[in-house]
């Protein structure tokens, strides 16, 4: 006997494999994830480097906006830098150059 819902339509495959159809929407679903990770990879590829040399290097301008921070105008500054540095070291984080590869 054959197993159906019970508004009377098939839970298999008309093949007769005995596993449920896929919707198409499942199918886009993992189409869109699939290219989703493949282009956050490639992002994080290109941007990876700079990110990593960037919270090396910001650093160095901390002290110029620090001594300026008495002033109304710098303010603003010094919390962007501190904003960029954080995100730079996030995304850098998994980068290793060329000299420490084996």
């Amino acid at each position: 006997m054959d197993q159906s819902s019970s508004d009377g339509r098939s839970l298999h495959a008309p093949g007769g494999t005995g596993r449920p159809e896929r919707s198409v929407s499942a199918v886009a679903v993992r189409a869109v994830v699939a290219a989703a990770r493949l282009g956050w990879g490639l992002a994080l590829l290109a941007v990876r480097p700079v990110a990593f040399w960037g919270a090396v290097v910001l650093p160095l301008v901390y002290l110029p906006a620090l001594y300026g921070v008495g002033a109304v105008g710098y303010r603003p500054l010094l919390l962007e830098l501190l904003a960029l540095h954080v995100a730079s070291i996030l995304l850098g984080h998994g980068h290793s150059p060329f000299w420490t590869r084996s």
